[in-house]
């Protein structure tokens, strides 16, 4: 009799490729989160710039730029809409952190 097979949400699968991929997966995920605090440390910069020099908070000119140039990358992995939902809720926690920041929180 065949044995059952194992969830995927099994943490440490027999399987050494899996386990292999699941920690460059791992490196991966710390790298973004890296990345993500990043772009906050200069979404902040920018937003204190800007209140600096009287500008609006949100450019949505910028953001459309934005949102084309990294969508011509969708060749491989995630559509261009998938990969503009992603930088849409980036922007969007971008944006309310600045707001917070304006307003002293």
């Amino acid at each position: 009799m065949p044995k059952p097979a194992r969830s995927s949400f099994d943490h440490e699968p027999r399987a050494p490729e899996v386990r292999r991929l699941r920690r460059r997966m791992d490196r991966l995920n710390a790298r973004l989160v890296m990345l993500l605090q990043e772009r906050a440390r200069l979404a902040l910069a920018i937003g204190r710039a800007k209140r600096l020099h009287g500008l609006a908070a949100a450019d949505p000119a910028r953001e459309r730029a934005m949102l084309r140039a990294a969508s011509a990358g969708a060749a491989a992995g995630f559509s261009k809409r998938e990969l503009q939902r992603l930088l849409r809720a980036i922007f969007a926690a971008s944006r309310a952190l600045v707001v917070r920041d304006r307003r002293g929180r």
